[in-house]
């Protein structure tokens, strides 16, 4: 089955940026993180928007500090998110453009506790590969699938290992 006219070295370099979309973050690695974005780019979530090296950069900053996560927004007590992507799908778009889809889900992760799911959403992404064939986001747009407040993810049970093996509804 032939998807669409990306090359494989394409397709393997996308999917590295995407991963190094959230492994960035996680090793503090702001300036690096803002390097994956095209100097005119903008993110968006919702109402927030950012453009622009200097916002992006300030974002990073944040997100890594745990004052503010662009799915969760500000955190009032600082909070380590962990990040998870997946579902990658990618798509030709032109010449030196894709298209990218990713699903996004969010965890407020502490050594106490068991890590507490705070977002649900997907990345709607506009990519182009720059004059040394690297590739950057140039539009990235998250969209809100599920969002649980701070306050309210405090109070999500977890599962214990015993309820984990019951059998569920689909007769697992």
């Amino acid at each position: 089955m032939w998807l669409d006219t990306l090359h494989t070295a394409d397709r393997v370099n996308l999917l590295e940026l995407y991963g190094r979309s959230v492994m960035l973050l996680e090793l503090g690695r702001a300036a690096e993180w803002a390097d994956l974005f095209a100097s005119h780019a903008v993110l968006r979530c919702g109402s927030q928007q950012f453009s622009g090296r200097a916002e992006l950069l300030n974002v990073a900053r944040r997100i890594i500090e745990g004052e503010f996560d662009l799915a969760v927004g500000s955190l009032t007590a600082p909070v380590r998110c962990r990040h998870s992507l997946s579902d990658v799908c990618l798509f030709a778009n032109g010449e030196a453009g894709a298209a990218g889809f990713a699903h996004l889900n969010v965890f407020a992760a502490d050594d106490a506790s068991a890590p507490r799911l705070l977002f649900a959403g997907m990345y709607s992404d506009k990519l182009s590969r720059c004059g040394t064939g690297c590739w950057q986001f140039v539009s990235r747009v998250l969209t809100t699938s599920t969002a649980v407040t701070q306050q309210r993810a405090q109070q999500v049970p977890t599962s214990t290992a015993e309820q984990l093996s019951q059998p569920n509804c689909l007769g697992s």
